[in-house]
């Protein structure tokens, strides 16, 4: 394109998101050497130039050239406003696709425009940008009707959202101040519901982009700031769960559920196809505080061989697919237990009474049967349908006093440490560090319990391992569609690694999460190839899901079929997934909390994991949570034990920062 015609023209220019007046000194290629308003020369690309004057002004003088730049600027700012592009795009709209400017500012003023006047209605016309864009350099396009309106709606949904902003400021700025009386209901109600939005998706919805829009006026986005203006305001609590609200969790059940349950409760049991075993010693035991039971264990020493019977709740029976609980408890996932609430998978009714293996009641069970002989080498598995009777509840701390004395606890022990020690002859790399329960009152204390693994917490879990290894093996041998549990092996492998408190937190940062999949395969902590759950249908829709398969297969009534199983997997590792987000969340917040409020200026045994560059990463061994001394490490070392207190604690941020004693 030879632009050398353009040379020596007044011209009018988009410069810096404005058009401005300018002086066409040369032409390079496709580039325009300028002179502006400001005496600044500058090269800018064709595409930038919007009116050329028609006749060229041979100047050499460039205080001249600058004065005359700067004199056509100034009047044809003030010119603009006085066209109306509206006016003349009405006549022209059904017309002409494309128009000369001067022949438009010919038509609106019935006369030959000046090029100030030419010039003046093109800026008009380009900063209206509704009834007119540029085709080309003096030719303007004339946009149609359709295009006009959407423009002119757009502009007025900008214009209210300008507004809308202007309002939100005002609130926040009120709601600082604790004083939005002056705002109607209609305005607080959407404010502090836009702001709700904000805390718990930031601008991932159209209220939180609206609200975040108006804090970034204010400088405040900052999602707990604005959190605890919403607790003063009565919004939030000081201790809310944001996790639950914003996971979408369903924290309580809706009223197709609680109509189903209430049809459940009253459904009688079917002893059909039911072996009859009341007449055994049966008892439960778990911690003091459980309240819903959903197994229970039986033990009996016959002259060749020992059998043992685990019952498990009969859920199954009740639940079935196509029931909103049933689906619901998918949804879940699990029962949530955190520090200062229980979120149970069914409701309590279910959950607490009708499937609970309480005390002197008869109930439907699934009881696996094993068998084994003196030596304590199996001789048989048999999972059937039972009508049980529960004799006695028993606490960990009460068997693990009957562990002392007791031959028939003694017995039990030894027989499932066989077990144990079997499984572990295998590669086994799970590490086992004392779980910390975090119980919140009703008036806000902190209760902290350090829980070790007792013997008689030993026993239980072993029992449950054996029953959920032997009932995987049986599925997959019966070729029942399945959901497996495994886990692959470490990362990296560390020897030693039961020797010492360091040696097994280094061990776990390098351990792979268990995985779920409708095939087994090796479970390196628990050294098992068959490895699934349904111990616990009461709290884990994936054990509930399990018994539902083997009650079924024992019932010989059809099964849920692979590829529905292969769909529910991949919805409930989602689901688990969030779950195990907010127990996480939940319980280190209270955690944090605890320690903010009653650790301050107190010494706390730690143990150096890590010491990297300017940050010293702190494990506190009586909370089983890690924090950070910030600075230079100086003479730590990974794996010795410190002195340390807390420098400064966020339970909202999860923030633990620590200094050493």
């Amino acid at each position: 394109m030879n632009l050398e015609f353009l040379k020596n023209r007044f011209a009018e220019v988009f410069y810096k998101g404005k058009i401005t007046t300018a002086y066409i000194k040369n032409t390079k290629e496709k580039r325009l050497h300028l002179i502006l308003p400001s005496g600044k020369e500058e090269l800018i690309n064709y595409s930038s130039l919007v009116y050329y004057e028609e006749k060229a002004a041979s100047l050499k003088d460039l205080n001249q050239i600058i004065a005359m730049i700067k004199e056509k600027n100034e009047v044809r700012e003030k010119l603009k406003n006085t066209f109306n592009p509206e006016e003349v795009w009405e006549v022209l709209v059904e017309e002409v696709e494309t128009i000369l400017a001067k022949e438009i500012v010919e038509l609106l003023l019935g006369q030959p425009p000046t090029e100030n006047e030419i010039a003046s209605f093109i800026r008009k016309a380009l900063e209206d940008r509704i009834y007119f864009k540029l085709k080309e350099p003096n030719v303007l396009q004339i946009i149609s009707k359709n295009e006009v309106e959407k423009v002119i709606l757009q502009r007025k949904k900008e214009f209210e959202k300008l507004k809308k902003i202007n309002e939100g400021e005002e609130f926040v700025k009120a709601l600082q101040s604790k004083n939005i009386e002056h705002f109607s209901e209609a305005q607080k109600e959407f404010w502090l519901s836009a702001l709700k939005e904000f805390v718990l998706w930031e601008n991932q919805t159209p209220s939180g982009k609206l609200a975040y829009e108006v804090l970034k006026r204010l400088n405040m986005v900052n999602s707990y700031k604005v959190f605890n203006l919403l607790v003063n305001a009565g919004v939030f609590k000081e201790d809310e769960n944001l996790e639950i609200i914003k996971t979408h969790f369903p924290a309580s059940f809706s009223e197709k559920e609680l109509a189903e349950t209430k049809s459940i409760v009253k459904m009688d049991i079917s002893k059909d196809q039911r072996v009859d075993l009341t007449h055994l010693y049966t008892v439960t035991v778990d911690a003091e505080e459980t309240q819903d039971f959903d197994d229970a264990l039986s033990f009996e020493e016959k002259e060749d061989k020992y059998i043992i019977y685990v019952h498990i709740a009969e859920v199954a029976g009740f639940l079935k697919p196509g029931l909103s609980l049933w689906e619901k408890a998918l949804e879940r996932a699990c029962t949530l237990y955190l520090p200062d609430a229980i979120y149970p998978m069914l409701p309590f009714p279910l959950s607490h009474e009708k499937f609970s293996l309480k005390k002197n009641e008869l109930k439907p069970a699934l009881t696996f049967k094993i068998e084994i002989d003196k030596s304590y080498n199996l001789l048989s598995f048999e999972p059937l349908l039972s009508l049980i009777r529960v004799k006695e509840r028993l606490t960990y701390e009460k068997v693990d006093k009957l562990l002392a004395k007791e031959p028939f606890w003694q017995k039990l022990y030894e027989i499932f440490m066989h077990f144990k020690k079997k499984r572990e002859e295998k590669e086994v790399f799970a590490v086992f560090l004392p779980e910390i329960h975090i119980r919140v009152k009703p008036n806000g204390e902190i209760i902290i319990k350090k829980i070790e693994m007792t013997p008689a917490r030993l026993l239980i879990a072993e029992a449950m391992i054996l029953v959920n290894a032997l009932s995987a093996e049986f599925l997959y041998k019966n070729q029942i569609p399945a959901i497996y549990r495994s886990q692959p092996k470490p990362l990296e492998i560390i020897e030693n690694r039961e020797k010492s408190l360091y040696s097994k937190l280094l061990q776990l940062k390098y351990m792979v999460r268990s995985e779920l999949s409708t095939q087994p395969a090796y479970h390196s902590g628990l050294g098992l190839n068959y490895y699934t759950t349904l111990t616990s249908p009461i709290r884990r829709f994936l054990d509930l899901l399990m018994q539902y398969q083997l009650k079924a297969f024992l019932l010989g009534t059809p099964t849920l079929s692979e590829k529905t199983i292969t769909g529910i997997l991949s919805e409930l590792n989602e689901n688990l997934q969030r779950a195990s987000q907010i127990q996480s969340k939940r319980t280190k917040y209270f955690l944090l909390k605890y320690l903010q409020t009653y650790m301050q200026n107190k010494p706390l045994k730690g143990l150096i994991t890590d010491v990297q560059n300017r940050k010293t990463k702190v494990y506190l061994i009586d909370y089983n949570i890690t924090g950070e001394i910030m600075g230079e490490g100086g003479d730590l070392r990974p794996g010795e034990e410190i002195i340390v207190k807390i420098e400064k604690v966020s339970p909202h941020f999860e923030v633990l920062r620590l200094k050493a004693v």
